[in-house]
């Protein structure tokens, strides 16, 4: 239908154009007698002027033909025929031949200019106009819908694809009234993949014509834009391609905005959430610390009572005082973790030996280490480290009492020291109880656990206040399943320790 549509749009331009060498025809003829021949032949080339201005350049080129003829047939000798007796006049036809084709062609070049810059300019207009809406744009759904307008206006349909990852696989989430079917998703992802455009038509198989450009800009494509026209006429995409393709580049940079702004906003969410977590962990630890305080004091004292309770009493006795130890064990945690993430802990790092944080924490937990087997491997060359010992020796004891929880009665804990590249590294591992996946950095937040157990105390906080006190010493710490159990890494910086200077006796 629209191919009969342009062929009686271009018979109307020839019709007219043999309409006006006629008119010009039937004006010169009643005064041929007055006029010279040559200025008969520039009213004829008049013509062919007026119908390359207005018309184009096919119907100017059958002016020139038609006006020659005409001129030979009603003005020169023998009239109303295509005789000529004058041989000169063969070189008039040919120069008025020539100078009407060239006329025709500089013509109708010039229109087809001017013609170009009009659209040009509309254009830039139009993205501009684009460009203003998409900026105002707050979700992909808005900037689909808004695209969609825009290409709807000359005669396309738009339908936009944004790339995601789905357990290492690209698919596409589409946004648009139509949707794409098996064999197009094919050409979006080649398009996508290899970050060029792509032209597909009835020759496909899609049974229309349809193209692919990635959503370029300055990052990795983050999507696709698949265009259609309206229409069957495959030529309407290469006739807009310049300007499709500037739309699937504003279209890229909107969405590359939008997704810098959600991270932001996550990220600004995410860190009013710590602050507020770290608030309140705060007021209760403070709030909390001083009743259980008292409650540990008040069962140490009935423990302690002379005379001595009864069994019952006794053994209720022994309950609170272990719980409100276990509570105040909690609680101290809490505060300790809301201070590191507060920063307003300074650490007294000083140079010293590791092995007497190992001592120390051991002797601490000798109680709930008695029912396993603790190997303990420390070489007798450790270098001095750097490092704040009230707070590394809280990394020590809160790794050994989770290799405690995970792990059941005459199970295996190892707590192994060396020091090489440049670093100091300690490990604990304990037999049996593993963690549930793959470890990652997600353990070491707060209030996440490595095994939901509730048969297993705890709240998430040791691995945390870990993670924060071995960063506070610019160190690194892994967690990982190794031989059949679970296995945390800590690597300190070594530096360089200071010079010891002998002592010269008097």
């Amino acid at each position: 239908m629209e191919k009969s549509h342009f062929s009686q749009s271009q018979g109307t331009r020839y019709s007219f154009a043999i309409a006006l060498c006629i008119v010009t025809m039937l004006i010169a003829l009643p005064v041929h007698d007055l006029l010279d021949p040559a200025n008969i032949v520039m009213l004829f080339l008049l013509a062919v002027f007026i119908t390359a201005a207005t018309l184009g350049r096919g119907p100017a080129i059958l002016a020139a033909f038609l006006n020659v003829a005409l001129f030979d047939f009603f003005f020169v000798q023998p009239r109303l025929s295509f005789a000529v007796a004058d041989t000169q006049y063969l070189v008039t036809f040919a120069v008025m031949l020539a100078v009407g084709l060239c006329t025709s062609h500089l013509v109708a070049r010039v229109a087809e200019r001017k013609r170009e810059a009009e659209m040009r300019e509309q254009q830039t207009l139009a993205l501009y106009d684009l460009a203003a809406d998409l900026g105002t744009s707050l979700s992909i759904e808005q900037v689909a819908e808004r695209t969609g307008t825009f290409l709807h206006g000359i005669a396309f349909d738009a339908t936009v694809l944004i790339a995601e990852s789905v357990q290492g696989e690209t698919s596409f989430r589409e946004y648009g009234k139509h949707r794409l079917g098996r064999m197009e998703q094919s050409f979006a992802h080649s398009a996508y993949t290899n970050q060029t455009i792509v032209e597909a038509d009835t020759l496909a198989g899609l049974g229309i014509a349809i193209i692919f450009l990635p959503l370029a800009a300055p990052v990795p494509v983050r999507g696709v834009l698949a265009v259609t026209p309206q229409t069957s006429d495959a030529e309407l995409i290469r006739l807009h391609r310049p300007l499709l393709e500037a739309v699937a580049s504003l279209i890229g940079m909107t969405v590359e905005r939008l997704h810098h702004a959600d991270a932001a906003h996550q990220s600004e969410l995410k860190a009013a959430s710590e602050r507020l977590r770290a608030s309140i962990l705060s007021s209760l630890s403070h709030d909390l610390r001083t009743p259980l305080t008292t409650l540990v004091g008040l069962a140490d004292t009935l423990v302690r009572k002379y005379p001595v309770l009864d069994a019952a009493a006794l053994e209720t006795a022994n309950i609170i005082r272990d719980q409100a130890h276990a509570m105040h064990h909690l609680i101290s945690n809490l505060l300790e973790m809301a201070r590191l993430r507060d920063g307003k802990v300074t650490l007294n790092r000083q140079w010293q030996p590791f092995e007497e944080i190992i001592g120390s924490s051991t002797r601490l937990l000798a109680g709930i280490l008695a029912n396993r087997i603790l190997e303990v491997n420390v070489p007798r060359d450790l270098p001095l480290v750097c490092f704040d010992a009230v707070l590394m020796e809280r990394v020590v004891c809160n790794l050994l009492e989770n290799a405690v929880k995970y792990s059941t009665t005459g199970a295996k804990i190892v707590l192994r020291v060396s020091a090489d590249h440049g670093a100091l590294e300690f490990s604990v591992w304990n037999a049996g109880s593993s963690f549930p996946a793959a470890p990652n950095d997600e353990i070491f937040e707060i209030f996440v656990r490595g095994e939901m157990n509730p048969a297993v105390s705890g709240s998430g906080i040791g691995l945390a206040i870990c993670k924060a006190v071995v960063a506070a010493h610019e160190g690194e710490i892994i967690a990982e399943n190794r031989d059949g159990g679970a296995a945390v890494r800590v690597r300190l910086p070594l530096g360089v320790p200071p010079e010891v200077q002998e002592e010269i006796p008097e």
